[in-house]
């Protein structure tokens, strides 16, 4: 049986030692995360991707949105909220490094474009998101 695209980043994101991980949307990881400890990566529902056939096998391989939040003081100062900004960022490179070495996916390599966010979810979290088209290695045999 086939391990979706889901299950494979869950993986990776599950064994980083002390970071929850979520797989929803916006609105319903909103109301979830009021309940749930931080720091945590926020896998955010894909809303399109592409198959990629070949002879032999189609791999599937969405573009994801990935968020990285850590709790933040509710009238957060720059320098303090540059901190959590900052350790979102290496959770990011952490997670990158794993998915590389997991063998799951084709290397990320290039350019990985972040946009920051805060007062984005009830919760009071700073963060950052990273948008990637993960692709598979092994997809499903045509054969």
């Amino acid at each position: 049986m086939k391990t979706s695209v889901e299950r494979k980043i869950a993986s990776i994101a599950e064994s980083m030692q002390g970071i929850t991980y979520l797989f929803d949307n916006w609105a319903t990881a909103n109301v979830r995360l009021d309940k749930l400890p931080f720091p945590a990566i926020i896998n955010v529902l894909p809303v399109s991707g592409k198959f990629s056939l070949s002879r032999t096998q189609l791999r599937d391989c969405p573009n994801c949105m990935l968020a990285f939040a850590d709790i933040t003081e509710l009238d957060f100062d720059g320098v303090a909220n540059d901190e959590v900004i900052e350790r979102c960022k290496g959770y990011a490179v952490d997670f990158i490094k794993m998915l590389n070495k997991s063998g799951l996916f084709e290397p990320v390599e290039g350019d990985v474009p972040y946009s920051v966010f805060y007062d984005k979810l009830d919760a009071n979290i700073t963060g950052i998101t990273i948008e990637l088209q993960l692709k598979e290695i092994h997809g499903v045999s045509l054969c």
